[in-house]
């Protein structure tokens, strides 16, 4: 079971894209011009090429940092597992990930790239937490009341990490939403959850 009071929230993708759009405005309105944006793997993927699609950046591309696991469980050590390979000497880059929670995934993102020899090096998120113990440069949101974000392109994964660590994933579907409501604060209509149940086969026991 998690914790009590641990609540949680689907950031849609309108959602996002609107998050996107403003940090992409503050970076137009500031001084900065990126030549490559690094999205953070998973979840920065999404936000990182919509902001390419905004500023018009050509060069995408990505690392893979492990933290959090599914349904808000973090690891012990934060780890790279997938490095960037192209050359960023005197680039001017802007990392990118979906949100900012402890800081500890952005920070190690941050350093590795200072590494690299950027010219100029700048982070950027949809949502920050307050809590965050290393701020990004660019933020659609900042949020004081914290909750696990969930973004849409995370549904299923972290709403069945919750059912499976609740016990409820055999339950019907009547009382595994009132589950999530109960306990996550979170409104799953019928249909998204027909969805997410339907994939269970490629998440449980692998």
């Amino acid at each position: 079971m998690m914790e009590k009071n641990f609540k949680a929230q689907i950031i849609t993708l309108p959602e996002a894209y609107e998050m996107a759009y403003r940090v992409s405005r503050q970076i137009s309105k500031s001084s900065e011009h990126f030549e490559i944006v690094i999205g953070i793997s998973r979840g920065g993927f999404p936000p990182a090429r919509m902001i390419c699609d905004f500023l018009n950046v050509k060069t995408l591309t990505s690392l893979q940092i492990r933290h959090y696991t599914g349904g808000g469980d973090a690891r012990e050590s934060v780890d790279m597992t997938d490095s960037v390979n192209i050359d960023l000497t005197g680039k001017h880059v802007l990392i990118v990930d979906d949100v900012n929670d402890s800081g500890k995934t952005l920070k190690k993102a941050y350093e590795y790239i200072s590494s690299l020899n950027p010219g100029i090096l700048k982070t950027a998120v949809l949502h920050e937490k307050e809590s965050t113990e290393f701020n990004a440069h660019y933020t659609g949101s900042i949020l004081s009341d914290w909750r696990w974000l969930i973004y849409q392109w995370a549904v299923v994964e972290d709403l069945l990490e919750f059912l499976n660590n609740d016990n409820m994933l055999q339950a019907d579907q009547a009382n595994a939403i009132r589950h999530l409501r109960e306990t996550y604060e979170l409104e799953i209509d019928k249909e998204l959850f027909k969805k997410v149940i339907s994939m269970k086969k490629s998440y449980i026991n692998k």
